[in-house]
């Protein structure tokens, strides 16, 4: 037992540092998500964007924030995860399917 302790603590590899990051990662990204309000990293880390890239969305008013001192930009999480899902893309066969159904209702006189 002594010696597989010892073993522990000289990984030349580092594979126990690798691991204890991986799980130092984990530990953050679960705090995050409980997290209701974000900083800009964090909501660049949430989109998987850069944070320059989460400042000029912002600066085009194209993502929702706030700004309660006039510096520093918030984030709610509902809302980013809103904004994500907002542009949605159709698959072939759902659009298919609706201008097959429009084109019946159209035939019948129901539009």
């Amino acid at each position: 037992m002594r010696e597989q302790n010892s073993s522990v603590f000289s990984d030349p590899n580092g594979a126990i540092l690798k691991e204890l990051y991986e799980l130092k990662k984990l530990v953050r990204q679960q705090g995050q998500a409980q997290k209701e309000v974000l900083c800009a990293e964090e909501c660049a880390e949430l989109l998987g964007v850069s944070v320059s890239y989460v400042y000029r969305l912002t600066s085009e008013k194209r993502l929702p924030h706030y700004k309660p001192q006039g510096k520093k930009i918030y984030f709610k999480r509902v809302e980013l995860l809103d904004w994500l899902l907002s542009h949605r893309i159709s698959p072939d066969a759902e659009l298919t399917e609706h201008v097959t159904k429009r084109v019946r209702q159209a035939s019948h006189g129901r539009l």
